[in-house]
């Protein structure tokens, strides 16, 4: 009888530089919110090797500016689970109509992240049904080297956060990517976690 505790884990989309504009989800808004769920592990989007090495000033401002305070003053543990620092809009194309062509479906998903506003709306299922259209049509955009390695960067992270399930089971989980990665990641969890529930940030 395998008696294994159950794992809540529950995903949870970041802005990017967004969190800097004057929207309701921004930098104190992921504090406030980071503090009120008060996880028991915490996987960000950071390399092992900027956080364990201290320097975060390359970290997406997110990590740098709301995650990583408050696990200094709380007793939430981050883990890092990013295998690169690249993101997103790190593979669009260089130049020509395809990068044109990512700056209008960007602006897009700009607006839509300006209308959704609140972390409620922003990982609700209407925004997710807006943003995955427009992430597949930007890698559309990309080479066929680049989407591999998008693939391949976006496996590795749900891998990492898998092996933190499986080193520590039973806690709650909550996984801070950016909003771009949610519709690649979260099938991946599905098919390979046992013993867990994925749940809402809000009923972790």
């Amino acid at each position: 009888m395998n008696d294994q505790p159950e794992t809540r884990l529950a995903l949870l989309a970041t802005l990017s530089e967004l969190h800097h504009e004057p929207i309701a989800y921004d930098l104190q808004c992921l504090r406030d919110l980071l503090i009120e769920l008060a996880p028991d592990l915490l996987c960000a989007e950071i390399t092992r090797e900027m956080w364990e090495g201290g320097d975060l000033s390359t970290a997406a401002v997110e990590v740098r500016d709301a995650l990583a305070p408050v696990v200094a003053s709380t007793d939430t543990v981050l883990v890092p689970v990013a295998p690169s620092a690249e993101r997103f809009y790190d593979f669009a194309p260089d130049g020509g109509w395809r990068r044109s062509l990512v700056r209008t479906y960007e602006r897009i998903l700009r607006w839509g992240q300006y209308r959704a506003g609140r972390p409620e709306a922003v990982n609700g299922p209407l925004f997710e049904a807006f943003c995955h259209p427009l992430c597949v049509l930007t890698e559309m955009t990309w080479t066929a080297e680049k989407r591999a390695a998008w693939n391949a960067q976006n496996e590795q992270i749900a891998e990492n956060v898998l092996h933190a399930v499986r080193r520590d089971p039973g806690r709650r989980i909550l996984v801070a990517v950016q909003c771009q990665r949610i519709h690649r990641i979260e099938p991946l969890l599905k098919a390979g976690a046992e013993h867990v529930r994925l749940v809402t940030y809000s009923e972790l």
